[in-house]
């Protein structure tokens, strides 16, 4: 089954995602102030945190089994959900005034009880997101989240332009993902319906993966945003303000590109989990789409960091420029590893993934315990270099579990890496002179035209079967 046409709709989502929230990010910069962004950042981890929690691998025990699961034992994970939704909605309002008073940041109580309101809406049409994810229905998809997240972005931008603060972002995120999962229950609930009965025989594999994918979700999710917790705490909302914005930059590439290729990855790694051939050619297909989409954008932003930040977030937010630049490298270690889960999870090794999340989790946590109160700059070096190691660590697991030879994976990213130096080498250029007097704007749009073109013509010239693989991703003409 071809990958193109699922990437291609979840593609077409998050570009128009991406560029919605590029505006948001850019206008948050604007009239909210540092301290309200940490705040707001602090908020969003607590309560995405919680949608972890709320989950419990029902995404993952679904596309895994391919459709032989029994309606009633649907029907009991639907149950749990709803039961864990309700019940992290209440342990979130009950704690909201202890968390504020933990990151000594009183408005964060009001802004986790107004955002936690999602938590009972996302269980309500979850479990129909990832049966029509497992099905392959890609474009319902798409439709429904680019809905969605417009009229979150909308909110956020309305809500900062009348001056809500930190609100504006809590009520864009509760907006963005209520107004999804109601759309998609509705859908749902006619295509594929529930028993009126729950079944317990036979749940317990069911339930034992799902409690292993679970945890391993919130280990993935605490090593994300581990960063965020320790400089909350430790240096306060003002400096994790500049990191957020940093970060928000530095990632959002692998932040929009990684779901659609983990979203698509799982459910087509599950049907051919046992043949093993098949296994290591998607691997390669989906490594090298990852590192060919976001390696030159993480490159350039590496490059273009200062025009970058003074043409559109303003001076204010200067800080966070080597911030910036650091964290790009993170943004690298992410997008190598992003097929990795699903293909351990394809595999039965939920258990592998949560261990290695763990361990990933556990060293970042004391390094950044380490280095912390050595100022920013220090956290973001850091992590970059245990992203790097923990990268190394993931790809020794796939050739393990997949049989992959090192150099064969190398070898499928040599073109990509080859353009992305020729076009790094060109913004330089243009970005650095001094020569010729061309203002800011004028330097950052040029770098990012030529360089654009410098990769664009490399990869054609290169690797042809890529090149038409990238256009058919983005236009459709073969599926």
């Amino acid at each position: 089954m071809s990958a193109v046409s699922p990437i291609r709709w979840t593609f077409l989502s998050a570009i128009i995602s991406a560029s919605a929230m590029a505006v948001q990010l850019v206008v948050v910069s604007r009239f909210l102030t540092v301290s309200e962004l940490g705040t707001a950042a602090i908020a969003m981890m607590i309560l995405g945190f919680a949608t972890v929690i709320a989950d419990f691998g029902v995404n993952k025990v679904l596309i895994k089994e391919q459709g032989d699961l029994a309606p009633g034992l649907r029907t009991l994970l639907y149950a749990i959900e709803l039961g864990l939704g309700f019940a992290i909605w209440i342990i979130v309002w009950m704690s909201s005034p202890a968390l504020a008073h933990y990151y000594a940041a009183p408005e964060l109580a009001s802004l986790l009880r107004h955002g936690s309101v999602a938590l009972l809406i996302i269980p309500i049409g979850h479990q129909f997101y990832f049966l029509i994810s497992r099905d392959l229905l890609f474009r319902k998809l798409a439709i429904i989240e680019i809905v969605s997240s417009i009229a979150g972005v909308a909110i956020v931008i309305f809500a900062a332009i009348l001056n809500e603060g930190a609100y504006a972002i809590v009520w864009g995120w509760a907006g963005n993902l209520s107004l999804r999962y109601l759309l998609i229950a509705f859908d749902g609930w006619q295509q594929y319906p529930l028993a009126r009965r729950w079944t317990i025989k036979g749940s317990l594999p069911h339930l034992k993966f799902g409690f292993y994918a679970t945890v391993e979700n919130i280990v993935s999710f605490i090593s994300t945003n581990i960063d965020y917790l320790v400089i909350g705490y430790f240096l306060g909302p003002q400096q994790l303000g500049y990191y957020a914005l940093a970060y928000q930059v530095a990632t959002f590439a692998p932040q929009k590109i990684a779901p659609i290729l983990t979203r698509v990855a799982f459910p087509m790694f599950a049907k051919q989990q046992a043949d093993g051939s098949v296994l290591r050619a998607g691997y390669l297909n989906f490594s090298q789409l990852a590192i060919v989409l976001t390696l030159p954008l993480l490159a350039g932003v590496l490059i273009t960091a200062p025009l970058l930040v003074q043409v559109v977030f303003g001076v204010a937010w200067e800080q966070s420029i080597p911030i910036l630049q650091l964290l790009t490298i993170v943004g690298v270690g992410k997008m190598v590893i992003v097929p990795v889960v699903p293909l351990l999870l394809a595999k039965g090794r939920a258990d592998l993934a949560f261990a290695s999340g763990l361990l990933f989790t556990l060293v970042t946590f004391i390094v950044f315990l380490l280095i912390v109160e050595m100022g920013l700059q220090a956290v973001a070096a850091s992590f970059a270099v245990v992203s790097c190691c923990y990268a190394a660590y993931m790809l020794g697991l796939v050739r393990w579990i997949i049989n992959l030879k090192l150099l064969t994976y190398l070898s499928s990213l040599k073109t990509a890496s080859v353009a992305t130096f020729w076009m790094s080498l060109a913004a330089y250029l243009i970005v650095a002179q001094t020569i010729i007097s061309v203002q800011a704007t004028g330097r950052l749009l040029a770098a990012i035209f030529i360089g654009g073109i410098i990769y664009g013509a490399y990869i054609v010239v290169a690797d042809r079967r890529m090149a038409l693989n990238i256009q058919n991703l983005l236009t459709g003409r073969s599926d």
